[in-house]
């Protein structure tokens, strides 16, 4: 039995296989990147796949949904990865204690921070995304918050019914709770000043008015693969829930306008050729436009309900070390976006 936020190992992958109908499945090893599950790669008669065990947000019935909803993009038309069903043709399996999926896996490279048309056409396929997933009827089942997303900014009523909490006031008060004694004063500080301000100027009722769309919620060049200038599959749905579609489009702005992974510099060729790639399909009002900045920031606002699920995981970071570096980033963007302003025309970053 696997207990919440361990890795799983190669034994444990080897026995998910034992759900499938394959024939001398090989265990290649994990995929690089991500921290919420294990991606092990997987070769059997010529094919290869992707053993994805669900160790951080593991309810079924959430899983559950993720599949019908990347099943309902695939069969649209949208570039993504196949299903492979199991034994008992469930798109899901059991073992270990956890819930394990087998996909096709699609072959290509990351992002390219060097190429203009690939960050054009991340900004229209992020545009088809929001189209192709308005026609998804399935059932719906909210993301646990607490366990997956590094920001606590929706909150669901109902499976089908959302209200905006993207300032919510108890957020201040527990992460300084959190971090009481642990030498984050200023950074404490700077978010309680960003959230003061920025309460001001984005009430909820501004912020429900914004066109809303289904979200991927981490719209990044890793969890895509490219064939030369095409995009040929997007993946990872762990954070799809609903909300303003520009704030999907403020994490692209930045994931694919920066200089390289890791960087907060901004360019803005690139950040024109992912809102023309955007816009070539789905045109921005001017509010959404106004609230870019402030939802770019946004992305990286620390979540205190996430930062406490993770210190209680097998395999917990120095969550000290991720307040830091999201302050950091926040600060960062406020500052590019301040500097983009007047060439791009969105307001000033808050």
């Amino acid at each position: 039995m696997i207990r919440r936020g361990e890795r799983t190992t190669e034994l444990d992958a080897r026995a998910a296989l034992g759900c499938y109908a394959l024939s001398d499945p090989a265990v290649a090893g994990l995929t690089a990147g991500g921290f919420i599950n294990d991606s092990w790669i997987v070769a059997d008669a010529g094919e290869r796949y992707v053993l994805r065990a669900y160790r951080r947000a593991p309810e079924a019935s959430r899983i559950a949904f993720q599949l019908a909803f990347q099943e309902h993009l695939l069969t649209s038309g949208f570039p993504t990865a196949p299903i492979i069903k199991s034994r008992s043709g469930e798109a899901s399996a059991s073992s270990s204690g956890l819930y394990w999926t087998l996909f096709g896996l699609v072959a290509g490279q990351g992002f390219d921070f060097s190429s203009l048309d690939q960050a054009r056409e991340a900004g229209a396929r992020l545009a088809e995304f929001e189209a192709v997933a308005a026609g998804y009827a399935g059932p719906v089942v909210a993301p646990p918050m607490e366990q997956v997303a590094p920001r606590n900014w929706l909150a669901p009523v109902s499976s089908h019914v959302w209200r905006t909490s993207m300032l919510d006031e108890e957020q201040e008060g527990r992460l300084r709770e959190l971090f009481a004694g642990e030498g984050f004063e200023e950074e404490l500080e700077f978010f309680s000043q960003w959230h003061r301000a920025a309460a001001a100027v984005w009430t909820s009722e501004r912020l429900t008015a914004l066109p809303q769309a289904w979200l991927h919620g981490d719209y990044h060049g890793l969890n895509m693969v490219f064939q030369g200038d095409e995009m040929v599959g997007l993946f990872d749905f762990d954070f799809v829930t609903r909300g303003p579609r520009v704030f999907d489009v403020s994490r692209g702005l930045f994931n694919f306008g920066r200089e390289r992974r890791g960087s907060t510099t901004l360019r803005e060729p690139f950040c024109r050729a992912f809102l023309d790639g955007y816009e070539s399909l789905a045109p921005l009002s001017e509010e959404e436009r106004r609230a870019l900045p402030f939802m770019a920031v946004l992305n990286w606002v620390p979540d205190a309900s996430f930062y406490a699920a993770r210190m209680r995981e097998a395999d917990a970071p120095d969550i000290g070390d991720r307040l830091r570096q999201a302050v950091r980033v926040m600060r960062a963007i406020q500052s590019e976006m301040r500097r983009l302003a007047p060439r791009f025309g969105w307001a000033e970053a808050r």
